[in-house]
């Protein structure tokens, strides 16, 4: 087993994880995505993690929301002990770990990845790398319509969700939560993943998210643009696809709420 000595926000945490992973990660997780999501959720937020990998995000929204609760998702059975073995190290109370996927459909999905890299692994319909390659589980998928109920949460204020391009899939399952609640949601966009693994291109998965929220925002760094605006589209996308700019978005139903807690950021 792999560990590592990573500062999460405030705190040090002996992570176990996979090697590329625990090798790219540094020193310190990912300052300036747990920044934004310090700015996006308060001490008591009821969060939902969804692709939550070993847990890292987790471990800092449980000190970001002190005084909330974080349900952390994660389908991939190895990847998952990992997630379960740091919550359980870092004595978190307020964070409970769940074995599945989200989607748009309750059944069975495969799942695909690499050994070294677990938090790349990724469900397609339509592409499938070679065994020797990546390794392949079937994972159970539920609808979080559905299985909300199980979840510990007593309402839902704040959403992440990085699913490697399943994004989509995921809000489909999820259209009467999303209605009832109108969290907030911070979600990767990713290109690559849209396209190889969804057939997705960038302007159908842009159109199809709005369909879901009315107001999305694409982060590039302290900057934010609002992405809805049909202006902003061709500078957003250009620097998405080319550079790998603006890999972020937060969408959700109150814009003067998002663009409150986003100018906390200073930036632009």
């Amino acid at each position: 087993m792999n560990t590592k000595f990573v500062k999460v926000l405030h705190k040090r945490f002996e992570i176990s994880g996979d090697d590329d992973y625990l090798r790219e990660m540094g020193q310190e997780f990912e300052p300036d995505n747990v920044n934004l999501l310090a700015h996006l959720c308060d001490n008591d937020s009821r969060v939902l993690d969804v692709g939550a990998n070993i847990g890292m995000t987790a471990l800092a929204l449980s000190q970001i929301c002190p005084s909330g609760q974080i349900a952390a998702i994660e389908p991939v059975p190895s990847t998952f002990e990992h997630l379960r073995r740091n919550v359980a190290e870092a004595n978190s109370p307020n964070i409970e770990v769940f074995n599945f996927a989200l989607g748009s459909r309750e059944g069975l999905a495969l799942m695909q990845g690499h050994p070294s890299n677990f938090a790349c692994s990724f469900i397609a319909d339509n592409y499938k790398i070679s065994d020797n390659d990546h390794f392949s589980h079937e994972v159970t998928v539920k609808r979080l319509d559905e299985a909300f109920g199980e979840l510990s949460l007593d309402r839902l204020d704040f959403m992440k969700v990085d699913v490697e391009g399943f994004e989509l899939e995921v809000f489909e399952g999820a259209k009467d939560t999303l209605s009832a609640y109108r969290p907030i949601v911070f979600l990767e966009m990713n290109h690559w993943c849209l396209n190889i693994y969804r057939q997705l291109s960038i302007p159908e998965f842009r159109e199809r998210l709005m369909q879901y929220f009315p107001y999305v925002f694409a982060i590039d760094g302290l900057d934010y643009l609002d992405y809805v605006d049909q202006r902003n589209v061709h500078y957003i996308n250009y620097h998405h696809v080319l550079r790998f700019g603006f890999m972020n978005l937060v969408a959700g139903f109150d814009r003067q709420e998002i663009l409150f807690r986003l100018s906390g950021l200073g930036g632009k």
